[in-house]
């Protein structure tokens, strides 16, 4: 049952009015989205989520990530955004500590990004897993924030990560420029909807590698433009978003619905896929194989379509 505005703000403040004279340790009640997505997670027997078996290490580096890892399961089923902030810290440590040991010197976590997406191979079955079908409320979010908000001042930092403006020799960050520029000359309408959820399919088609006609020109993106759109264009703004508190806690919101669930659990997938991607090519003795990593994609995937059903493309 769809819920107004009112409702929800007076629910959120009367769980806060409760737990002053119970205490947090007293369960509160779920709101109507947190039934519905208990509901429809009893309904379809999905398994959510499955890790990847690891091995014993003494390595304190990688005990420390482990430990993050074990904050995000534990955020799990029910909060798969707080799942994605916790991965997201053994995704930073990972990727900088590759930059720059691939490197052999030590980058920002923006500078990183860009390196891994020019230098370290994380392509390959993985990448065409992650970039292959992604949910249709991840594909508007991107949208609003490469296309839509391009010339806001966030919008703005978010086009320079991904299309290196202040480098001239940055061939992919060229190739990305030249495709955003064709995508909002067709699809950058002001006030409609309609046109502006085309273009977030047509993101969805060019993240998966597809050969696109726009405005008569054919363009495809290679994968390290695929790469560094999902790691510096989505996932970092996702992440900056939440770490500074500028976009709403999704299921406390009342316009939540289950396609809300969509976007954070696939920001969690990804970013846990992209982890132990690194550490199976990092030749460190607790890396998994690259085989393991990419069953467990494909299983991953596989549980969240499962449970999603329409709700993930629709």
């Amino acid at each position: 049952m769809m819920r107004d505005r009112s409702y929800h703000r007076y629910e959120r403040i009367r769980i806060i009015e409760e737990w002053s004279r119970t205490g947090v340790l007293a369960e509160r009640r779920r709101l109507p989205i947190e039934e519905q997505f208990r509901e429809r997670l009893d309904g379809t027997g999905a398994r959510l989520f499955m890790p990847v078996s690891l091995t014993y290490s003494d390595d304190s580096w990688y005990n420390t990530q482990i430990s993050y890892l074990l904050e995000a399961y534990d955020a799990l089923p029910n909060r798969p955004d707080i799942a994605f902030d916790s991965t997201w810290k053994v995704f930073e440590s990972t990727a900088t500590r590759t930059a720059r040991m691939r490197s052999g010197s030590a980058h920002k976590i923006t500078q990183s990004l860009t390196y891994l997406s020019e230098h370290v191979a994380l392509d390959g079955a993985v990448l065409d897993s992650l970039l292959g079908d992604l949910p249709s409320q991840t594909c508007e979010y991107l949208f609003k924030k490469i296309i839509t908000h391009a010339a806001d001042g966030d919008g703005q930092r978010v086009r320079g990560r991904l299309t290196g403006v202040n480098d001239r020799k940055d061939a992919t960050g060229a190739r990305i420029k030249d495709f955003l520029t064709l995508v909002e000359g067709k699809y950058l309408v002001p006030a409609d909807v309609d046109a502006n959820r085309k273009g977030a399919m047509l993101l969805r088609r060019a993240l998966a590698g597809e050969t696109l006609s726009i405005e008569g020109v054919e363009v495809t993106l290679p994968e390290k433009a695929r790469l560094r759109i999902l790691m510096s264009g989505l996932l970092y703004t996702a992440r900056n978003e939440r770490y500074h508190g500028e976009a709403f806690s999704p299921f406390y919101s009342s316009a939540a619905t289950l396609r809300t669930y969509t976007h954070p659990h696939y920001l969690f997938l990804s970013t846990y896929a992209l982890v132990h991607l690194m550490w199976s090519r990092s030749g460190e003795s607790f890396g998994p194989s690259e085989k393991a990593v990419e069953r467990n994609v494909i299983d991953n995937f596989g549980e969240a379509k499962k449970l999603y059903g329409r709700h993930w493309t629709r």
